[in-house]
């Protein structure tokens, strides 16, 4: 147990130095990681309007749902990483290790269970969201093969949080460009075929990108079990501990709730989109996965501030902890704004690559430029909510998330779609306005709570935790 602490004494300690330093180390390499993840989802998302607009419709069905039913993995994995970044940040490399073993065990048995369910009921899922016969055809087939490739993704973005919430995001950087390369070659040869290699259509699509993610999942498992990484699994931090489960579930479920209310409503606003044919729902498509790539920086910052702020209360550092949101969000702020004007002003020319032309092309660019309006403030939202999870506050951002989203944006796409007919744009206008209304309430929430001494009670009473185990031992 002495060699497995030493062997970590060298490494970066994120709670001394630059506050700026630590940002750019940490999130850098997240935001690359990121960008780079998200690259062959674009792709995909070319080579399947390659085959068509329906194909593009199909796509977006069933990329979302299999997206809503990931909800619960991912406010574990995020829970996982809050709690390994105050490990690491109060010493304890051997609490983090337990933690990310038990985060691993969980998220491995809820991938097998679901994957099963979702291979049997794909079609049933689909046929709630369109009557279209040839949309349901094509949808159900790309959502079996995400289900096929349903493991892969969690285990990827499992050992990606565990990396993070030790401060060690390189790694999953490295993971990221191998996964991505296989992509890139897997997603057209199993869609189009070549040679031996059967065309399987659009179902191609999405086990393309599983195979990436087995390979970036493979590269994360080979850096662990090497003994590279902070964190260093032993066979009894895999067998089940209910206590530590239990920890993580507590702080999980918000989180899981959060997304479960954030995509439950995008598949709600898909079935109101269905009704405006498939024209517009590949404009979902791609103006889904084109925003998704420009929020990049925004998920980059978020995990890096969810790790340094779990490590510097986890260190006793409130102040540096609020130093670090302030600078994140100045930094985001100016990065998003030139992102956000770039994607309104060339919306037209990138949906045409795509593959939308003529009328597609016209509703494909009022999408994007819609979508891009709330950028700003909805990047800035993620980082708060990377900065209460860090905390292990995770029930602000799920309550901010369900309010605005159920209460403001569902009934305003509603108003607009049905009585107004203002027609597909009032989904993307209400996903705009309560992306600009959730982000203004999480950062007058956030800067009340620290205001008030939420990070300093907080940052006590993990140190205070982290003096009682010591005692026990």
């Amino acid at each position: 147990m002495k060699n497995r602490k030493d062997k970590t004494r060298n490494r970066y300690d994120y709670t001394k130095g630059s506050i700026g330093w630590a940002i750019t180390r940490l999130s850098v390499p997240m935001c690359v990681e990121q960008v780079i993840r998200n690259i062959d989802g674009v792709l995909e998302i070319y080579w399947i309007g390659v085959l068509g607009p329906n194909f593009l419709a199909a796509s977006s069905l069933g990329f979302m749902t299999v997206l809503f039913l990931r909800s619960v993995g991912f406010g574990v994995r995020i829970s996982g990483q809050a709690l390994i970044a105050q490990r690491i940040g109060a010493g304890d490399s051997e609490g983090a290790s337990i933690v990310a073993g038990q985060t691993i065990l969980f998220l491995m048995t809820y991938s097998l269970v679901f994957s099963v369910l979702g291979l049997v009921f794909s079609s049933r899922l689909i046929s709630l969201l369109t009557s279209d016969p040839e949309l349901i055809r094509l949808g159900t087939a790309y959502m079996r093969a995400g289900f096929m490739v349903f493991i892969a993704w969690e285990g990827m973005f499992v050992f990606s949080n565990i990396l993070r919430g030790a401060g060690e995001p390189g790694y999953t950087l490295i993971a990221m460009i191998g996964g991505v390369c296989v992509s890139m070659i897997a997603v057209p040869l199993l869609i189009f075929g070549a040679g031996p290699v059967p065309a399987l259509g659009i179902a191609g699509g999405f086990l393309g990108m599983g195979a990436g993610r087995f390979t970036g999942w493979m590269v994360m498992l080979y850096v662990v079990a090497s003994g590279r990484s902070r964190i260093r699994l032993r066979p009894g931090d895999l067998w089940p501990r209910p206590e530590v489960i239990g920890r993580i579930l507590a702080l999980a479920w918000p989180v899981s709730v959060q997304n479960l209310l954030e995509r439950g409503a995008n598949v709600i606003l898909l079935r109101m989109l269905s009704a405006f044919g498939p024209f517009a729902l590949a404009a979902w498509a791609i103006g889904n996965r084109i925003t998704l790539i420009a929020r990049m920086p925004s998920f980059g910052l978020q995990g890096s501030v969810r790790t340094l702020v779990g490590q510097n209360i986890g260190a006793g550092l409130p102040e540096r902890a609020a130093r670090t949101v302030k600078i994140a969000l100045a930094a985001l702020t100016a990065i998003m704004a030139v992102v956000s004007v770039g994607l309104f002003v060339f919306a037209p020319e990138i949906v045409v690559v795509f593959g939308m032309k003529g009328e597609a092309a016209g509703i494909g660019a009022m999408a994007l430029r819609i979508l891009s309006v709330g950028l700003v403030v909805e990047s800035g939202r993620r980082v708060l909510s990377g900065a209460f999870q860090g905390c292990g506050q995770t029930k602000p951002p799920m309550l901010v998330e369900g309010i605005v989203r159920w209460a403001v944006q569902i009934p305003a796409a509603f108003v607009m779609a049905v009585p107004l007919g203002v027609g597909p744009a009032s989904v993307w206008l209400a996903i705009a306005g309560s992306q600009i209304v959730s982000g203004a309430a999480m950062l007058v929430w956030f800067r009340s709570w620290a205001v008030n001494g939420g990070l300093a009670r907080r940052s006590a009473a993990i140190v205070a935790e982290k003096k009682a185990e010591s005692g026990r031992v």
